[in-house]
């Protein structure tokens, strides 16, 4: 098989995927073997092996996911059901938790609900390209309009990255628009964020979407080469989007254009975007310094767009339509509709369409058919976004009142949990999800966030004694020198945590724990570097 695998550095992730997924777990042999026939130095494919799960998982392993949602769910005795079973954070199907893997099927296998109505048109059965086409698809692509009218229509949409960090679609496709050919077009399609699933609905139900609006992108930067980056658990939607590429070729759709699958391995960090991009080029997925941005120096050095798959799947209605007629489909001052993620205790789990700006009960009752109990804790947009009180249902989603509350809309992946969830729990899952995910490269996310867990654990035992003000210390430090997204954001849901459920961080009756001697609130000693004594 060695001798069939490409020799260029930018293949080694997807080498090491083949191999893994034809003989298994990839051993230091086999490490070295590769190393040797793609002329690299062994010591750089092993520090790639170690650092992606994936690639020591056998191919028949069951995987259970132990993520907050599937946790409150039954995931643990689903975990002693399965003798052997191998315990992860997130198998990206929270719609289906609790959840289980065997090999690459999930068992039972997905399925979907029909959504009726809704402009990104989610269907049950697999479409063909000719049903993309009656359904009015590849309109733009087979007109598409200039750049400048493209880039218009987007700003004027308000269309903004889906995936989390909301900067301006239109913005971005211009300031790669003005960089030097040549230029490529990367889709981030690894939504490893807890709770989220709409790229991989968009990916299963309508990929063809996703190639008219990567096609579109490509032809209007000047790119011949795009690629996509999937997620590793996504099976099913790398099975229908490569058959969907394969339609386009065939149809004559694709001349001079190459878009290429590249199947992650099992770390959440490469969906950072620069991460994702040391990740094509066969390193370790650790973010880089910005800037220079990607639209500036991205893949292999070169002006390169990177949008989310819900952004990009937006884009050919806004072109058809016109950029005011999707701002206006918003609410409550927002612009535009989204895909909202919603799992956890509510009737009918999924993913739908609906407004950005919707009022938070609205949603879980008109689409998602409403809680099954008394709600607990509430995620409004997936890990990094906060943690929200039941107070919270009757909150519009929008960046201003979510803000107000110290959370955010991020991926909009929504979860619900059950008042017998405790809020502590779920801290204390959260953030040893982000001290498992954190990529290690610097110092205040790799040692804050294990810290943190440390001590949410601690607390739920009644025996932290940490003063507040030295947690706020660290949760300022991780926000302001994180390099990236992940140790910039962790603060949020404990900081959450502080203002909604106080009551949580106390020892007994008589010690909390912002009051570390016993109740009596000392000030804060003096140290070296202060201008002033106490706190």
């Amino acid at each position: 098989m060695l001798a069939q695998l490409p020799r260029e550095r930018t293949r080694l992730l997807d080498n090491l995927g083949r191999l893994r997924r034809a003989a298994g777990p990839v051993t230091p042999e086999i490490a070295d073997a590769l190393a040797d026939h793609m002329n690299v130095r062994r010591g750089e494919v092993h520090e790639v092996t170690s650092f992606y799960s994936f690639l020591q998982v056998p191919i028949d392993a069951t995987r259970v996911c132990t993520g907050p949602v599937c946790a409150c769910l039954g995931a643990r005795a689903l975990l002693a059901a399965n003798p052997g079973a191998i315990e992860v954070p997130c198998l990206g199907h929270c719609d289906l938790a609790p959840v289980l893997m065997h090999g690459d099927e999930v068992v039972p296998p997905v399925t979907h609900r029909t959504n009726e109505g809704l402009s990104l048109g989610l269907h049950e059965r697999d479409e063909t390209l000719a049903d993309y086409e009656r359904r009015g698809g590849l309109a733009v692509l087979r007109n598409p309009p200039a750049l400048e009218r493209i880039v218009a229509e987007l700003k004027t949409s308000g269309l903004t990255g889906l995936g989390g960090a909301g900067f301006p679609t239109g913005l971005k496709w211009e300031a790669v628009a003005r960089e030097p050919p040549p230029r490529y077009v990367v889709v981030n399609a690894d939504e490893g964020e807890p709770g989220t699933i709409k790229d991989r609905y968009v990916m299963e139900l309508r990929p063809h979407l996703l190639v008219e609006a990567t096609l579109l992108a490509m032809r209007a930067l000047d790119c011949v080469e795009g690629y996509v980056y999937l997620r590793e658990e996504y099976a099913s939607a790398r099975t229908r989007l490569a058959a969907a590429l394969d339609d386009y070729r065939e149809a004559g759709l694709m001349a001079g254009i190459s878009i290429e699958l590249v199947v992650g391995a099992g770390a959440y960090i490469a969906g950072e975007e620069t991460a994702m991009l040391e990740s094509m080029e066969g390193r370790r997925a650790m973010p880089r310094l910005k800037p220079p941005f990607p639209s500036e120096v991205g893949y292999l050095g070169r002006p390169t767009l990177i949008n989310n798959v819900e952004t990009l799947a937006h884009i050919p209605a806004i072109l058809a339509n016109g950029g005011a007629w999707w701002a206006g489909l918003g609410r409550n001052g927002e612009q535009g509709t989204r895909l909202w993620s919603i799992s956890g205790a509510v009737a009918r789990p999924g993913c739908y369409e609906a407004p950005n700006g919707i009022v938070l009960q609205e949603l879980l009752d008109d689409y998602a058919g409403g809680l099954t109990g008394p709600a607990g804790a509430i995620v409004p947009g997936g890990a990094a976004s906060g943690i929200l009180p039941p107070s919270a249902l009757s909150t519009p989603l929008t960046r201003e009142a979510l803000r107000d509350l110290g959370a955010g809309v991020g991926s909009a992946a929504v979860q619900v949990f059950p008042q017998s969830y405790s809020p502590l729990l779920l801290l204390a899952e959260t953030m040893r999800f982000f001290a498992e995910e954190s990529c290690q490269k610097c110092t205040p996310c790799r040692i804050g966030n294990r810290a943190l867990h440390h001590l949410c654990e601690e607390l739920r035992e009644g025996e932290a004694v940490m003063p507040r003000w030295q947690v706020e210390e660290w949760l300022d430090a991780m926000e302001k020198t994180s390099i990236c997204g992940l140790g910039q954001a962790a603060p949020l849901p404990v900081r959450n945590a502080f203002r909604h459920w106080p009551e949580l961080f106390a020892r007994s009756g008589r010690r909390r724990y912002d009051e570390p001697d016993g109740g009596s609130r000392r000030a804060r000693p003096r140290r070296p570097g202060d201008q002033r004594a106490g706190g």
